[in-house]
């Protein structure tokens, strides 16, 4: 086997057993998991949704996995496709803070419709090389993890250098989904290294839809999904990938960071620290970035207790990877619930004036409708400070009020991150807020099966029988 730096992920996702991980993270993971089934519901009605599926199902295919709300099946990788775009598509997936990526959004339904295609008579493979069998909620749920380790490490190792144009979760996301789906197909080393050059085939990672503000921005992980689940099974299949994705003259530093990368993220504490651990799981349904102003905005409402017609101009403080994707002056173009959700600008005012941000105010009528929202936006203005800061915090704000009294606040931990996270009746608020949105109706008893298989997941001995709960 090659000895290119990523051979230490690789074998770690082909090799380590689901009981060598720690009972902690298991846990937590079954927290995003549940998270990320909500999200996938709340996506359903979204915008663009249905014509996805129009197209899906004009193509055809085999019906392996199902499409959540719909009750309609697909083939795996179509079916991955579209629920991580229902996933994404309300911007209220888990974020890796530090890595700037979103895991669960590509891994989650890429590990669904390879569960379902290897689980089920239907969708059973026809090759004979991946025999039917059961998938037990606890090689589920380590998979999960493995992924999101593979994921945001690959991240971490590479985020201080990339260009804030390049979106890391398109980026990491073929080969987390390939690593997590790699163990479900029981990958040895060799052919979970195919894996992985295989997804390195196929990632993409531009940001232009966003800040252009159209429908492809949250398609993009989708395209991640799919192509994760292709990638393991192909090599499943034997066929073979690129082996030097660190070190070759082509490989992601020399493409992506000018040759530069934190190798310690590669190796340190492998197997024994879980970069699954440090996954926020977002209390608003907007980009990551606008939380900590979100966060900024309701500290100065009650701890000055201002009225919103009070204020009379703001300036919001942004490190650099934020003012790139949250830092635009608001405006609403042809997708207005995108231009809310990536707006610094949009998201405090929203907070000033209404609370707590939910997932009705950035429908496309109610940003649109919304005029006080848009006239106090206007009246901050975002600027870029912390220049060698690459994460997401600090943020600070400062008020000017009418009377003249300005007011600051900083904020460095973010609601819903390992410092300070959301609340078991926070999660479950969370996750029936998102069932609400789903274009299926899910009586309060349904909603409880879920939650309490979700939460018994680790003594599930078929994942099917959670699945079909979905």
């Amino acid at each position: 086997m090659a000895t290119d730096s990523i051979c230490p992920l690789v074998n770690y996702a082909a090799t380590i057993n689901a009981n060598e991980l720690p009972y902690d993270v298991l846990k937590y993971t079954k927290n995003l998991f549940m998270d990320t089934i909500g999200c996938i519901l709340a996506g359903s009605s979204s915008e663009g949704i249905k014509e996805l599926k129009e197209v899906i199902g004009f193509f055809g295919g085999s019906r392996q996995a199902t499409i959540f709300s719909f009750d309609e099946k697909t083939t795996a990788p179509s079916a991955a496709f579209l629920n991580s775009v229902m996933c994404h598509a309300r911007d209220f997936d888990d974020t890796h803070d530090g890595a700037l990526n979103h895991g669960c959004v590509t891994i989650v339904p890429a590990l669904l419709a390879t569960c379902q295609s290897i689980s089920s008579e239907e969708g059973q493979v026809t090759t004979g090389l991946i025999p039917r069998r059961k998938i037990s909620g606890t090689e589920f749920i380590a998979a999960l993890s493995v992924g999101l380790d593979v994921s945001n490490r690959l991240g971490m190792a590479f985020i201080k250098y990339l260009h804030v144009g390049w979106l890391p979760t398109t980026l990491w996301g073929p080969f987390a989904c390939a690593a997590a789906c790699g163990r479900l197909l029981q990958l040895d080393e060799t052919k979970m290294h195919n894996a992985f050059g295989l997804a390195y085939s196929q990632i993409h990672a531009n940001r232009q839809g966003l800040v252009d503000g159209v429908l492809s921005k949250r398609i993009q992980p989708g395209f991640s999904a799919s192509a994760g689940v292709q990638a393991a099974f192909f090599a499943a299949n034997g066929i073979t990938g690129a082996k030097n994705i660190i070190d070759g003259n082509f490989g992601l530093p020399a493409l992506y960071t000018a040759g530069k990368i934190d190798r310690s993220y590669l190796t340190k504490n492998l197997g024994q620290s879980f970069e699954t651990s440090n996954i926020s799981i977002k209390p608003y349904p907007s980009c990551r970035c606008t939380h900590p102003v979100i966060d900024s905005v309701t500290t100065l409402k009650k701890k000055y207790n201002i009225e919103w017609q009070a204020i009379e101009s703001g300036i919001i403080y942004l490190p650099p990877q934020s003012m790139g994707q949250i830092g635009n002056i608001f405006q609403i173009r042809e997708n207005p619930t995108v231009d809310a959700q990536f707006s610094a600008q949009y998201t405090a005012a929203l907070t000033f004036i209404n609370g707590t941000p939910r997932l009705q105010d950035f429908e496309k009528i109610s940003v649109a409708s919304r005029q006080e929202i848009t006239k106090l936006a206007s009246r901050f203005q975002v600027v870029e400070y912390q220049k060698n800061q690459p994460g997401m915090i600090p943020v600070e704000i400062n008020i000017r009020l009418k009377n003249g009294k300005s007011l600051t606040v900083r904020t460095k931990d973010i609601k819903g991150s390992a410092n300070n996270p959301l609340s078991r009746e926070e999660l479950t608020n969370k996750f029936n807020d998102c069932v609400d949105h789903s274009i299926k109706t899910y009586s309060m008893e349904s909603r409880k099966k879920m939650i309490d298989q979700i939460a018994d997941i680790l003594n599930i001995e078929d994942m099917l029988k959670l699945i079909c709960l979905i």
